[in-house]
């Protein structure tokens, strides 16, 4: 990475951690209120995207697809909780899909503080 990239690598990824807090609260909207659908479409956009940032972050591949499949896993959870009463996978689905959440949103702020550099949000401090 060149150094004139490093401000536009360093906004995707602030993005990034940004989308993910916003997208594990709405998950969390989801999984209490489901069959929302409204919430549903707005929490797949978001995936949209998580996904669209994740490809300026190529250090961040794996861990989106991890995250891909727990979001697959605990809609279908969702899915098979509503339609024949399948209670005990939602727990599991939904514990991966938070730990994927974070892992992801931890990858994208460890690259923020790569090499030891501070970030400063606010502009230069005084």
């Amino acid at each position: 990475m060149s150094a004139s990239h490093a401000p536009a690598l360093d906004a995707i990824a602030f993005q990034l951690a940004a989308s993910l807090e916003k997208y594990d609260q709405d998950v969390l909207r989801l999984v209490d209120t489901w069959l929302d659908m409204e919430l549903y479409r707005d929490v797949s956009a978001q995936v949209e995207v998580i996904r669209g940032l994740c490809g300026g972050l190529p250090s961040t591949t794996v861990y989106w697809i991890e995250l891909l499949i727990a979001h697959t896993e605990l809609i279908h959870a969702l899915w098979r909780k509503e339609t024949v009463g399948a209670d005990r996978e939602l727990g599991p689905a939904h514990g991966r899909h938070t730990r994927c959440v974070a892992t992801l949103r931890a990858a994208a702020l460890r690259y923020l503080m790569r090499n030891d550099k501070t970030v400063k949000i606010l502009g230069p401090q005084k």
